[in-house]
C-alpha cells in the first residue's frame, strides 16, 4: 500500500510541511528536514519522474502557503480561485524544471556533488521566481527563518538566497544519506557541520543596534480601517481625520520625529483639502513630519498612482513617491490581451511610477517602499545607493483579513532589513506595525486607545506581533542607525554565483556524458 501511493504522498507531505514552516504556524526548524521525503523519493528517479514529483510538491507547497489569496473571492468572486491556482501551478512549474534538471545531472555528477548541486539549482530557481515575468519570490525558503536570528545574518552576506541554499544543502545531504549507503556518514556529518557553522558564524555577525548616533523616533499609527471603507468616498475624509486624532494623542504622550501612516490611507488625490489639511495641521501642531500612503492623480496625463507623501513639520509638502513595482493581479492584471477573462479579477489598473526616491528627515534619509515592493531586494539596494539610511514600508493588507498574508509579509520586511543592514519602519493598516533593527530584531507598536480615547501603553515585551492583527494601535519607537554590511555586494552577487555554479554543473554533466559515450 505504501509503495503504491508513495509517489503522491511523499511529495505532498514535503510541500505541506514546508508551507507550515512559514507563518502563521511558523514551524521554521522543520525547514531543515521538510524536503527529505521528496528528495528521498526522487534520489534515483529519471528526469521525467523527478520533474513530476517536484511539480506535485511545489503545487502543494504553494497552495498551502498562498491560501490567503482565496480571500479575494470576496472581491472578485470565483475568478479569484482560478487566479490563485494558476499562480500556484506557474510557480510549481519552476519546481518541476528544477527536479528534472537535478535528476538528469545527478547521475552524471560526482557522488559528493549531489546535494551541493541541488542547493545551487534551488537558489537559481528562487532567483527565477523573484525575477522572471512579473516576479513573485514570496515563497523563498529563507523567509521562513525569521525567528532564527543567527541563521538570518547570512542574508547580509548573500541575501535570502543564501539562507535557502543552506537549508536545501542540509535537506539534500540527509535525504541522500537515507537513500544510499555510500558516503552516508560523510553526508550526515556534512549536514550537521552546515547547521553548526551557519549558526556559529551568524552569532559572530550579530551586533547591538545603535540608537545614539542618529536618534530618531517613529510614531506609528495602525488605524485598522476595513477595505470597504476605503472604497466608500463618504469615509475618505473621516479616515484621515481619525488617524490625525490618534497621532495627536500619541504626540501628547510621546516625543515623535515623524508619524508614519499606512498605504492607501488617503483615498483621494493627496492635495485635496480634505486630505491635506488634517496632515498639515497635525504637523504644525506637533512639530513632527507626517509620511503616509496616498492616491496621486495626474488628470493632464489621465493617470492615477499608488503613492506616498511626506509633509514636513512646517506643513510644507516635501514631495511624493509613486509606486514603481506594482502588484500583479492586484494593481494591474497581466496577460489580459491573451486571457480577457482575467479582467474580471482586477477591473482597472493603477499606473506605475518611474523612479525610486529618498526623502530627507532631519539627519536621516528615508527610503520608501509601498507594500508589494518589499518583496524585491533590488528596490532596497537602489534606495541604499541613493543614500537612504532607513527603509520605510507602508502597506495595506486589509484585502486579506486576518490571514497569514500579514505575518508572511512582515518576514519579507525583516529580510530586507538584514540584507541591507538598515533599520526598517513597517507601517501597516491592519497589522503588524513596528520597527526592525539592522539585524532583524522586531519591536512592535505597544500602545492602544481605550474608550474615550484613553491612552494605554503596554509594559515592555508584553505585546507580541500576532496580537496586533486587526487591531487599532499605535506607538513611538526608536529607529537605529544603519549597520555595516559584512559583504556590501553579497546579496546581489550570490544569485549570480549560484547561476554560474549551476551552469558549470550542467556543463560538467554534459561533458561526463559525452566522455562516457565516446569511451564505449
Amino acid at each position: 500500500m505504501y509503495r503504491k501511493y508513495a509517489h503522491i504522498v511523499l511529495p505532498i507531505a514535503s510541500g505541506v510541511v514546508l508551507a507550515y514552516c512559514f507563518p502563521t504556524f511558523h514551524w521554521y526548524p522543520l525547514a531543515w528536514v521538510a524536503l527529505i521525503p521528496l528528495l528521498f523519493l526522487v534520489a534515483n528517479a529519471p528526469p521525467a519522474g523527478g520533474a513530476a514529483r517536484f511539480f506535485l510538491a511545489g503545487w502543494a507547497f504553494h497552495s498551502f502557503l498562498l491560501q490567503w489569496l482565496i480571500t479575494n473571492i470576496f472581491w472578485a468572486g470565483g475568478w479569484a480561485i482560478i487566479g490563485y491556482q494558476l499562480l500556484c501551478i506557474a510557480l510549481a512549474l519552476f519546481w518541476a524544471a528544477l527536479g528534472g534538471v537535478w535528476c538528469w545531472t545527478r547521475g552524471r555528477a560526482p557522488q559528493w556533488a549531489g546535494a551541493l548541486l541541488l542547493a545551487v539549482l534551488w537558489a537559481v530557481m528562487e532567483w527565477g521566481h523573484a525575477s522572471l515575468f512579473t516576479g513573485f519570490g514570496w515563497s523563498a525558503l529563507g523567509y521562513s527563518q525569521g525567528p532564527d536570528l543567527p541563521l538570518l545574518q547570512w542574508a547580509a552576506v548573500g541575501g535570502v538566497s543564501l539562507i535557502s541554499f543552506l537549508l536545501v544543502l542540509v535537506n539534500g545531504n540527509l535525504a541522500l544519506a537515507l537513500a544510499e549507503r555510500r558516503h552516508r556518514g560523510a553526508r550526515i556529518a556534512a549536514a550537521a557541520l552546515v547547521i553548526v557553522a551557519a549558526h556559529a558564524g551568524g552569532w559572530l555577525l550579530l551586533d547591538a543596534p545603535d540608537y545614539a548616533s542618529k536618534p530618531f523616533t517613529a510614531g506609528l499609527v495602525q488605524p485598522n480601517f476595513p477595505q470597504e471603507m476605503k472604497w466608500d468616498w463618504e469615509y475618505s475624509g473621516e479616515m484621515v481625520r481619525k488617524t490625525a486624532r490618534m497621532s495627536a494623542m500619541l504626540a501628547r504622550h510621546e516625543s515623535v520625529d515623524c508619524f508614519f501612516w499606512p498605504e492607501a490611507l488617503l483615498m483621494r488625490h493627496f492635495e485635496a483639502p480634505e486630505m491635506l489639511d488634517p496632515m498639515v495641521a497635525l504637523a504644525r501642531e506637533t512639530g513632527a513630519a507626517v509620511f503616509t500612503g496616498a492616491v496621486r492623480d495626474d488628470p493632464s496625463a489621465g493617470k492615477s498612482y499608488n503613492s506616498s507623501v511626506l509633509v514636513l513639520p512646517d506643513g510644507v509638502v516635501a514631495g511624493y513617491y509613486d509606486k514603481v513595482r506594482l502588484a500583479p493581479f492586484g494593481e494591474y492584471m497581466p496577460f489580459t490581451s491573451i486571457f480577457p477573462f482575467l479582467r474580471q479579477i482586477v477591473p482597472m489598473d493603477v499606473d506605475a511610477g518611474e523612479e525610486h526616491r529618498v526623502f530627507d528627515l532631519g539627519d536621516r534619509r528615508m527610503g520608501p517602499m509601498i507594500c508589494f515592493e518589499v518583496l524585491f531586494r533590488p528596490v532596497s539596494e537602489t534606495l541604499r545607493r541613493q543614500g537612504a539610511d532607513m527603509l520605510v514600508v507602508v502597506t495595506n493588507l486589509a484585502w486579506f483579513g486576518s490571514s497569514n498574508a500579514i505575518p508572511q509579509e512582515l518576514e519579507l520586511a525583516r529580510l530586507r532589513a538584514v540584507e541591507m543592514r538598515m533599520p526598517l519602519v513597517h507601517s501597516a493598516n491592519t497589522g503588524i506595525s513596528g520597527v526592525f533593527d539592522p539585524w532583524g530584531r522586531f519591536t512592535p507598536v505597544n500602545a492602544f486607545l481605550g474608550p474615550q480615547e484613553q491612552y494605554y501603553k503596554a509594559p515592555p515585551g508584553h505585546v507580541q506581533p500576532h496580537m496586533l492583527q486587526m487591531r487599532r494601535c499605535l506607538g513611538a519607537l526608536p529607529v537605529a542607525a544603519p549597520g555595516a554590511r559584512p559583504v556590501p555586494a553579497g546579496p546581489t552577487v550570490f544569485p549570480w554565483v549560484a547561476a554560474a555554479g549551476g551552469a558549470l554543473g550542467l556543463v560538467a554533466a554534459v561533458w561526463r556524458r559525452t566522455g562516457h559515450t565516446k569511451s564505449k
